[in-house]
């Protein structure tokens, strides 16, 4: 049933290949995602049907492919491949806004290729965050795979560990009588993960074209939303260059050891691209966690610090 689609891919140069890597080594969620030493791919929803979207390392190049139902979503496949890899970031603009920065540019500096990974769904990013409140970067994925395996899509024919489409606002829907473990969590974490699926279903749409700080006003109408996820949707889902989840620990800490006092919560001294300023902290905090604890700072650890939202713990 799959058709191969090869998918040329075009971004600027530097790209920094093994941080994009770790990034989603350490968020992959099974049957969903898979993540190989050479390659990542996930499971997508498409106009046609579903398929699935894969990048490819070669050395210091990446190269695309798109496994469809319908060759005719070929491309939308590029499209979310693209945004999956940050392929519109321009290096150059990024190091002209954060290279000066007193102590952050030191970081920006030094990589200048880092990109702000991309995720192709909102309602995936922001369910994602919810089920990460409050618990650990391991225990979300836990937590999500199995809900991803309990109503998820199973694919007609899987393609290598890649099993199920993730659940659609519906399928969560159907959940709502669960007494077991799939939404075994406190009941304000289960009330926003279905408030959320309630509203995507009533036809809440955050990629319509509306402003980012719109979106974000919409999310945080929702119960149990509040500034972090709002911010980490804007960076992961909506490609907002400015995003900040400035309540977020790493994101403190980080800040504090690199520049010697706490990290203003707006991160107004990293506008208008304070996207990539977190993600430039989270970076910092990863390597810097790996050489503490003796490994190499290019390996990949499956339990990276920062980037999830249990550090702000929001409930309403």
């Amino acid at each position: 049933m799959w058709t191969s689609v090869p998918i040329d891919l075009c971004y600027r140069t530097p790209i920094d290949i093994q941080a994009l890597w770790e990034y989603w080594h350490d968020r992959t969620i099974a049957g969903v995602e898979e993540w190989q030493e050479a390659s990542y791919r996930r499971a997508v929803h498409l106009p046609g049907g579903p398929g699935i979207i894969c990048v490819h390392r070669h050395g210091h190049e990446l190269s695309g492919e798109a496994f469809l139902t319908q060759e005719s979503d070929a491309a939308a496949a590029r499209e979310l491949l693209h945004r999956t890899i940050d392929a519109e970031m321009v290096p150059e603009a990024v190091q002209e806004g954060l290279g000066t920065h007193p102590w952050l540019g030191e970081l920006v500096r030094a990589r200048p290729g880092l990109r702000a990974p991309q995720h192709p769904g909102w309602f995936e990013v922001t369910l994602r965050a919810v089920l990460a409140q409050q618990v650990s970067l391991r225990a979300a994925r836990t937590h999500t795979t199995r809900l991803v395996h309990a109503v998820g899509t199973p694919l007609p024919r899987p393609i290598g560990g890649i099993t199920h489409t993730f659940p659609t606002p519906g399928q969560i829907l159907d959940l709502a009588t669960d007494q077991g473990e799939v939404l075994a969590m406190p009941a304000g974490r289960r009330r926003a993960v279905l408030g959320l699926a309630r509203a995507a279903a009533d036809g809440l749409d955050l990629e319509d074209g509306r402003s980012p700080d719109a979106a974000g006003r919409a999310l945080r109408d929702l119960p149990g939303i509040g500034p972090w996820t709002a911010q980490y949707v804007r960076m992961r889902a909506l490609g907002d260059p400015d995003g900040f989840c400035g309540s977020d620990l790493v994101l403190r800490r980080t800040a504090e050891r690199l520049g010697g006092h706490p990290l203003e919560v707006s991160g107004a001294q990293f506008r208008p691209w304070r996207t990539y300023a977190a993600h430039h902290l989270w970076r910092a905090a990863r390597l810097h966690r790996a050489a503490g604890e003796g490994t190499s700072a290019g390996s990949a650890r499956p339990h990276a610090p920062g980037g999830a939202p249990h550090a702000a713990g929001e409930r309403r």
